[in-house]
């Protein structure tokens, strides 16, 4: 991977192998943490680790949807401890994960009632 096509990468799959981490996101990049800031305030409008934050969280979510318990997701995304992804997922969400856990499949229950009832 080259500097001259930074826009081209995939940064999503970067940014899981990075373990949204944005020190490892520009090792895997081949370039200083400094110019992947630049690069990101002029392409995201953020920075890395802010990207990197967000892109965890919505990873977090479809992890939740799929079934996975709240303890699992926090330790696969990388947080040391659960409280903190709990922390910074309310924070992003407005819900608890376990709220939002439980949301999710009262949607898929209810789905399954209406093709139940056609």
């Amino acid at each position: 991977m080259g500097r001259l096509c930074l826009t081209e990468w995939n940064w999503e799959e970067l940014a899981q192998a990075a373990h949204y981490n944005a020190h490892e996101l520009a090792k895997l990049c081949g370039i200083s943490t400094r110019q992947l800031q630049r690069h990101f305030r002029f392409r995201f409008r953020c920075s890395p680790q802010s990207w990197l934050n967000h892109r965890r969280l919505l990873a977090a979510e479809g992890l939740l949807r799929s079934g996975d318990s709240v303890k699992k997701v926090a330790f696969d995304l990388g947080f040391k401890q659960p409280s903190h992804f709990c922390r910074q997922f309310k924070t992003r969400n407005n819900m608890t994960p376990s709220q939002f856990a439980v949301t999710q499949n009262v949607k898929c229950r209810s789905e399954i009632t209406d093709v139940a009832v056609r």
